[in-house]
C-alpha cells in the first residue's frame, strides 16, 4: 500500500531520515525536500515483489525507512544482498542501467520510500559528491555480482579535450625514412609500446611494436640501421575521436591487434591524432592494476595523475569485497599511489635541477606504513648528506612536490611548525642527533607528536641513508630499554568502544556516540601497538601495521593468537574505513553504526573486542597491569 506524500510534516520527516544516510546526506536541504516531496511512502509485507530482475527500470526507487529488503538473482535467487534502514534498491537507472540486475523481496513486513528517480537523476548530476557515491556504490556491486561495467573510466572518455590531449602527448611517430635505431630510441624515451608511421601529411602509414622489435631486431634479421618502412605492420587501423572504450575493444577483438590509431575523422585517410593501447581498453574496461601503473608512469600533468587516482578507488572499491580483501588492495594502494609521488618528484626534479648530493625521500606516518586505502596525505620527510646545499635542494624539492600532489588531489601535508625549519628535511647528522634525542628524552622531545617519523619508509633516493638512521636509532634503543615501555604505556590511550547497541558506538564508561572515529579508536591503537613490539624486536624496516604484527607472533609466540585477531581486526576497521572513504570521498574514518547493515555491525564490534583484547595483552606484557 502506498500513500502519496502530502503533508509538509510528513515530507519533512522523509528528508530529515534521508539526511542521514549517504549519499542522500551530501544534497542540501533544500534538494532534499524536493527529492522527498517526489515521493510516496509504502507499506509492505513480507514476501511482496518490489521487482524483478531484467525488468526495465521503473518511475521510482526505493530507500528502506523500516524493515529489510533481500536482493536475490537466478532461477535459485541467490542472494545477492540483504538491505536494511537508509540503504536504497532499484537505482541502478540513475547511472545508466535499462533493467534490474537483481529481483527484490521484501524480506519482512517493512516501510520504504518510493522516490522519483529522474529528481534523484537531476539532483545527481548538480552533486559531484553524490555521482562520485554512486559510482563508487555501483562500482562494488559490479564486481561482487560480476556484471559487467555500463560505463567506461574516469580517466578515458572518447571525444573529450582531455581525452584528446592525453592521446597527442604520449604518440611516438615518424616518416617510413625514420631508422629502425631511431625509432626504437624515441619509443623508450617516451615509454610507448609502438611507433606510429606517418607520411608527409600526417595520415597513418604503418606502425612498429615492441614485438616488431623483438623479432626482426634482436634475432638480426633487419639491421638497426634500417628504414622502419621495413618492418611497420600494414593496414594500420583507425578509429574516431569519439570512439569509447566499448567501440576501442571491438575494434582490438575483431582485427587481433593491440593498439589503434585515432585519426580525424576516424579513417586512415585523414591526420593522425594518436594511438590507443591495449593497455588503455584493459584500464578502461577492467580496471587493470598493471595497466594504470603504467598510465601513472605516462602521466603529463597533475590533472591526468587526478584522474587516475579516480580509477584506483573504482578499482579498489571494486576488489574490496570483504575484509579478507584488505591485505592486497592495501599493497595495490600502496604501490599505485607510491608511484604517484614518484611521478610528482620527476616532475618536481625536473624543475629543482641536479641533486647537489646525496639524498632520500621517506613517506611518514600512515603513507610509510603504506596504508593509504583512502585520500591520504602524502607526507614526506627529506634525509640528506651532511651538508647545507644539499639539505636546502631537498627541502625546496619536497615543497614543489607538495605543490603537484595538491593539484592531483592529494589531501594537504601538515603545515611545517615554524619554530622548527628542520623538522622535515634534515641531514643524516641531524636526524640521528633527532632520533638520540627522542630516546633520551621522550617527554622533553614530546614524542607524541614524533611518532610518524618512527613509520619512515624510503620512496626515492638512496635507501642507505635511512639504514644510517636506523642504525643510530638501535644503538640508542639498546642503551636505553624502557623507552620501549614508556612507548607501550602511550599506546593504551585509546580503547575502542565496548559495542554497538541500536546503532550507537558504546563505550566502557556507557557513553554512547553516534559516530566513531575509526581511525583513532581502531585502527591508531592497533598501529600504535604494533609499533611498540616492531620497535622492540628492532627490524625498523618493517612498516606496515599487518605485516609488524606477523612479525610480533614470531619474536612474541605467546601473544601469537593475539596478534592474529589484531590482524583481523585491523582489517576489518580498514575495510569499513575504505568503504566510507572510497564512497564519500574522503578519508573514511568519521563512521555512523547506524548505516551499517546487522551483519557488519556484528563484525565491528567483534574486532572491537579483539582490539580490547590486543591493548590489554600489550599491558600485561609490559607491566601495567591496571
Amino acid at each position: 500500500m502506498a500513500v502519496a506524500l502530502k503533508t509538509s510534516a510528513i515530507i519533512l520527516r522523509v528528508a530529515d531520515f534521508l539526511k542521514g544516510f549517504p549519499p542522500f546526506s551530501y544534497l542540501p536541504d533544500e534538494a532534499l525536500l524536493e527529492l522527498a516531496r517526489s515521493g510516496r511512502v509504502q507499506f509492505c509485507e513480507k514476501g511482496e515483489i518490489l521487482f524483478e530482475q531484467g525488468t526495465t527500470h521503473g518511475r521510482y526507487f526505493y530507500v528502506i525507512n523500516k524493515g529489510s529488503v533481500r536482493l536475490v538473482r537466478g532461477e535459485a535467487q541467490k542472494l545477492s544482498d540483504l538491505r536494511g534502514p537508509g540503504d536504497f534498491v532499484g537505482a541502478g537507472a540513475v547511472l545508466g542501467e535499462e533493467s534490474h540486475t537483481d529481483s527484490a523481496l521484501v524480506d519482512e513486513d517493512s516501510i520504504l520510500y518510493a522516490l522519483d528517480a529522474s529528481v534523484f537523476t537531476r539532483l545527481c548530476a548538480e552533486s559531484p559528491q553524490v555521482s562520485r557515491f554512486l559510482k563508487v556504490y555501483f562500482a562494488s556491486e559490479e564486481a561482487e555480482t560480476e556484471t559487467a561495467h555500463q560505463q567506461g573510466p574516469s580517466g578515458w572518455r572518447g571525444g573529450t579535450e582531455e581525452h584528446l590531449a592525453r592521446l597527442k602527448a604520449g604518440m611516438v611517430a615518424g616518416p617510413a625514412t625514420q631508422t629502425v635505431r631511431e625509432a626504437a630510441s624515441a619509443m623508450s624515451a617516451a615509454d610507448s609500446p609502438v611507433f606510429l608511421v606517418v607520411g608527409t601529411d600526417g595520415q597513418p602509414a604503418g606502425v612498429v611494436t615492441e614485438t616488431d622489435l623483438r623479432n626482426e631486431i634482436a634475432t638480426g634479421r633487419v639491421p638497426t640501421e634500417a628504414a622502419v618502412r621495413d618492418i611497420m605492420r600494414r593496414p594500420v587501423i583507425t578509429v574516431s575521436p569519439q570512439a569509447t572504450p566499448q567501440d576501442a575493444l571491438l575494434e582490438m577483438i575483431r582485427h587481433g591487434i593491440r593498439h589503434l590509431c585515432v585519426t580525424e575523422d576516424g579513417t586512415p585517410q585523414s591526420r593522425a591524432l594518436g594511438m590507443i593501447s591495449e593497455n588503455s581498453v584493459s584500464l578502461a574496461q577492467r580496471r587493470d592494476p598493471l595497466a594504470l601503473g603504467q598510465e601513472i608512469r605516462r602521466a603529463d600533468s597533475p590533472s591526468s595523475l587526478r584522474a587516475m587516482g579516480e580509477e584506483l578507488d573504482l578499482l579498489l572499491a571494486g576488489d574490496l569485497l570483504s575484509p579478507d580483501d584488505i591485505p592486497w588492495g592495501t599493497r595495490l594502494a600502496a604501490e599505485t599511489r607510491r608511484a604517484m609521488f614518484r611521478r610528482a618528484e620527476f616532475w618536481a626534479r625536473e624543475k629543482a635541477g641536479p641533486a647537489p648530493g646525496s639524498f632520500a625521500l621517506a613517506l611518514t606516518g600512515q603513507a610509510g606504513r603504506g596504508e593509504m586505502l583512502t585520500a591520504t596525505t602524502m607526507a614526506a620527510a627529506g634525509l640528506t648528506a651532511d651538508d647545507e646545499k644539499t639539505r636546502a635542494w631537498t627541502h625546496e624539492l619536497l615543497g614543489r612536490i607538495d605543490e603537484f600532489l595538491a593539484a592531483a588531489g592529494f589531501p594537504a601535508a601538515p603545515t611545517p611548525d615554524p619554530q622548527e625549519p628542520g623538522a622535515r628535511c634534515r641531514t643524516i647528522g641531524e636526524w640521528n642527533e633527532f632520533f638520540r634525542s627522542l630516546v633520551r628524552d621522550p617527554m622533553g622531545g614530546e614524542i607524541w607528536k614524533q611518532m610518524t617519523f618512527f613509520d619512515l619508509s624510503v620512496v626515492a633516493g638512496h635507501p642507505a641513508l635511512l639504514e644510517t638512521v636506523f642504525s643510530a636509532l638501535r644503538e640508542e634503543m639498546g642503551a636505553r630499554p624502557n623507552f620501549v615501555r614508556l612507548l607501550a604505556n602511550d599506546a593504551l590511550g585509546n580503547l575502542p568502544p565496548v559495542t554497538i547497541y541500536e546503532g550507537y558506538a558504546v563505550e566502557a564508561d556507557g557513553l554512547a556516540r553516534e559516530t566513531i572515529d575509526l581511525q583513532a579508536y581502531a585502527l591508531g591503537p592497533v598501529s600504535d601497538v604494533a609499533r611498540v613490539f616492531h620497535l622492540d624486536g628492532g627490524n625498523l624496516r618493517t612498516t606496515g601495521t599487518l605485516e609488524r604484527l606477523t612479525a610480533a607472533a614470531v619474536r612474541f609466540p605467546q601473544g601469537a593468537d593475539v596478534f592474529a585477531q589484531g590482524a583481523r581486526a585491523f582489517g576489518v576497521a580498514q575495510y569499513f574505513r575504505a568503504g566510507q572513504g572510497l564512497r564519500g570521498g574522503d578519508d573514511g574514518r568519521e563512521l555512523r553504526p547506524a548505516t551499517l547493515s546487522r551483519t557488519d555491525q556484528v563484525k565491528l564490534k567483534s574486532a572491537f573486542r579483539d582490539i580490547g583484547a590486543l591493548i590489554a595483552f600489550t599491558a600485561n606484557h609490559y607491566g601495567f597491569k591496571g
